[in-house]
């Protein structure tokens, strides 16, 4: 896991390929003017979903194979919890996403300009809302593939 904020996309150059075309489109992107769905940056091996969705209370660990999440919030708050390790599959993984249960977790909080990198076979509840206070946000996810 990776947090940090829109304008250090930079500092992340190097880590792949695909992670170079995210990290640079991330850099220049006027995310308030991105469309809901989603984004071509490069086929599938790079693309954004923009969505808005409402917080929730309750987590739902996922977790992925093909491709990283950079998770960046635009409106609204967010906490994104990561677990350290699967316990048990919960959901069976199907073509780029199952779920899990995790034995401890860390939670970041994230602002508009945020941004968190998860890693493929890294467990992260997003969604979660501040304070146990559910309300609507807008994020963009950026799914590279690893």
């Amino acid at each position: 896991m990776i947090f940090d904020r829109k304008e250090n996309a930079g500092r992340y150059l190097g880590l792949s390929v695909n992670m170079d075309k995210a990290m640079k489109w991330l850099e220049s992107a006027d995310l308030a003017k991105l469309s809901e769905g989603r984004t071509e940056i490069d086929g599938d091996n790079v693309f954004v979903n923009v969505m808005n969705s409402e917080t929730k209370t309750e987590p739902a660990f996922e977790f992925h194979h093909i491709y990283f999440d950079v998770q960046i919030l635009i409106d609204g708050a967010e906490d994104i919890w990561f677990g350290t390790s699967i316990e048990d599959v919960t959901k069976p993984y199907t073509p780029d996403i199952g779920f899990c249960s995790c034995d401890s977790l860390v939670e970041t909080h994230l602002a508009p300009g945020s941004f968190v990198i998860c890693w493929p076979e890294e467990p992260h509840a997003p969604l979660m809302a501040r304070g146990g206070i559910s309300e609507q946000i807008r994020k963009a996810v950026i799914k590279v593939k690893a």
